[in-house]
């Protein structure tokens, strides 16, 4: 099935959501959202899926004008998150890539990059953008090593990439605008599933060290949480953040199996038309 755009909205005074879900039949509908920072330079952190298209950039160009763009972080480099990367270049001559050395090393396979256009940061640095510095950071949890999220200093937005995720059962949870209006009975499983697919490691993970992360993570006291895979966390932070506390102990999630695959497929498969039955015409005699 198809991702489905959503009309952007706004997180926060400085923040756009650009939301997109993903309905996958047998897991659920994912989240997948890019978002804008209005700072005077203003900031694309991620650029969605290539499946959007010039949809994507539609819905950037109704939120900024893009040739003004000035830095597109990556916080890693799935296609998820880089969807419309290339094509951002060519529409926003002076923007930049910023983002972490392997992110770029895992792109070059697929072609040629512009390195004069990148500029590296690493957790712990941090980057001016006019109005305010925003301060790179690993998140407590992540499917790529080459993960690096961030925190615009000026509006306490906390963008934790893959973090804090959710595979939500219909497109309206998808879609919503807070995660606090999400059922605490359907977040809670649905992160730890989550966690559990995409941060696969942390099943095997020191539940003190993770403890820790999720600490130094809350301490911040963020205005929002904007992950890519979740609707924005406003006043459910301590909640979402006990829940992937339970997650070291998690059972890990079962790969799908072929068998599976192939009843999944089977669905997709257009059914044959119904033939009208020819009529006996009646003999006269």
């Amino acid at each position: 099935m198809d991702p489905v755009l959503s009309e952007p909205f706004r997180a926060g005074p400085d923040t756009t959501v650009i939301p997109t879900h993903w309905p996958v039949p047998g897991v659920g509908v994912i989240p997948m959202n890019a978002f804008v920072v209005h700072a005077s330079e203003p900031v694309l952190v991620d650029t969605g899926t290539a499946a959007l298209g010039e949809d994507f950039v539609d819905a950037l160009a109704s939120i900024v004008a893009i040739e003004d763009l000035r830095w597109i972080w990556l916080t890693h480099e799935d296609r998820d998150h880089t969807g419309s990367l290339r094509r951002l270049l060519e529409l926003a001559p002076r923007a930049r890539v910023l983002t972490s050395f392997m992110a770029i090393g895992r792109m070059l396979p697929d072609g040629p990059f512009p390195l004069d256009r990148v500029r590296l940061v690493n957790p712990g640095e941090t980057v001016n953008v006019g109005d305010r510095n925003l301060r790179a950071l690993r998140p407590p949890l992540f499917d790529s090593p080459a993960t690096v999220g961030l925190l615009d200093d000026r509006s306490g937005a906390l963008f934790s990439s893959d973090c804090f995720g959710a595979p939500l059962p219909e497109p309206g949870m998808a879609a919503a605008r807070r995660a606090d209006d999400i059922p605490p009975e359907v977040l809670a499983p649905s992160q730890v599933a989550w966690a559990t697919v995409d941060s696969s490691w942390v099943t095997m993970a020191d539940p003190v060290a993770l403890g820790s992360a999720l600490d130094a993570l809350a301490g911040l006291q963020p205005s929002v949480v904007l992950s890519s895979h979740l609707p924005p966390v406003h006043d459910c932070l301590d909640r979402v953040v006990a829940t992937l506390r339970t997650t070291p102990s998690a059972d890990p999630v079962p790969g799908v199996t072929q068998a599976e695959l192939k009843a999944l497929l089977a669905g997709f498969e257009p059914q044959p038309e119904a033939r009208p039955q020819p009529t006996k015409e009646k003999v006269h005699v």
